[in-house]
């Protein structure tokens, strides 16, 4: 089978390491890009693929089976679905839509063209995660009680100035920024999430916007989980300060998430389980045991990119449907909703 012809919408934060990643991984054939900025031709130039200031003309001209969209959110819709009319099966950044409504359009232009979508939650790549969710799923920490997450460290003032502004305003604060990659974590590895309540603070930096959430959930399968969030506080707890997936940002080697159950424990990413080796001699006045699991790390994105060209191609279902992605923006828009009216949500 030859490589998948693939374009790519956007070149921007997200869009230009994308396409240097696309053309590392073996399945794909990353042969344009488009963005409005001509100067971003100096991208496509470096990496030897053609360059089109209109997505419209790309598509048209190029022989392309799919797309990755690496566009501003608001954007993804309109131009998934004018993707998707095209035949064109779809990569779509997070989140898939700015609402569960607009997510639902693209889903439906989808289906109605038998375009395929994943949703660009890299994470689910992640080693690190993928054992996590062996783990809990294979059920070696016995019934999931719950789990903690924390979230928090100091965001710079410079990532809120200049043509970065809106992220004072709503939407451009962590709930939907960054908090949304842990909720898909959570889905992923410990089921689906069924209610919400959210407290949230803007009191540090007195934007528009949450720069501090505290947050309880209920899983249907009866576990709980807080979360606490923050980008105003220094800290390394947090998904980036922990896992050194960013290798921009500094990180060490602490924990960001744990996991209980009622046969033991696990600490991420440190990725040790706690338990009893003894079942006759198990509760807090007796000693625990510590188990580590050797791991591989791998680059999630590129892990993510050679899924993707398996969906095109129709040998792999995808591992972040559109459906999947939607709920994951419909529960991290509750936790949103939640925390401006003070009130619980049932999902």
């Amino acid at each position: 089978m030859g490589k998948v012809r693939l374009g790519l919408i956007g070149l921007g934060l997200m869009g230009t390491p994308h396409a240097r990643t696309l053309i590392k991984v073996p399945e794909c054939d990353l042969v344009a890009a488009s963005d409005v900025d001509e100067k971003q031709k100096a991208v496509t130039e470096e990496l030897g693929i053609k360059f089109y200031r209109r997505y419209e003309e790309m598509i048209e001209k190029e022989n392309l089976q799919g797309v990755i969209l690496a566009v501003p959110n608001h954007l993804h819709v309109s131009i998934g679905i004018a993707c998707a009319q095209q035949g064109l099966h779809l990569f779509v950044e997070k989140p898939i839509a700015q609402s569960v409504s607009e997510a639902d359009r693209l889903i439906e232009a989808a289906k109605k063209n038998k375009v395929r979508i994943l949703v660009g939650h890299q994470r689910r790549f992640s080693s690190l995660v993928e054992k996590a969710r062996e783990i809990v799923a294979g059920g070696e920490l016995g019934r999931l009680v719950g789990v903690t997450v924390t979230w928090a460290l100091l965001k710079p003032g410079p990532y809120f100035e200049g043509p970065l502004s809106w992220r004072k305003d709503k939407g451009g604060g962590p709930i939907l920024i960054n908090l949304i990659h842990e909720i898909d974590n959570l889905r992923y590895i410990c089921g689906e999430i069924d209610q919400v309540f959210a407290l949230t603070s803007n009191k540090v930096r007195n934007f528009h916007v949450e720069d501090t959430a505290s947050i309880a959930l209920r899983f249907k399968n009866g576990a709980l989980g807080t979360i606490f969030l923050s980008d105003c506080a220094p800290s390394l707890t947090s998904w980036e300060g922990t896992t050194g997936e960013n290798p921009l940002l500094y990180h060490d080697f602490g924990n960001c998430y744990n996991f209980f159950g009622t046969d033991g424990s696990l600490l991420f990413p440190q990725m040790k389980r706690l338990y009893y080796s003894d079942p006759a001699k198990a509760g807090w006045n007796y000693p625990i045991t510590e188990q580590g699991y050797k791991m591989v790390r791998e680059d999630p994105y590129i892990k993510e990119f050679s899924h993707f060209c398996r969906v095109v191609s129709g040998k792999e279902e995808s591992r972040t449907s559109g459906e999947d992605g939607r709920r994951t923006l419909e529960v991290t828009l509750a936790i949103q909703r939640s925390g401006e009216t003070g009130q619980p949500i049932v999902l």
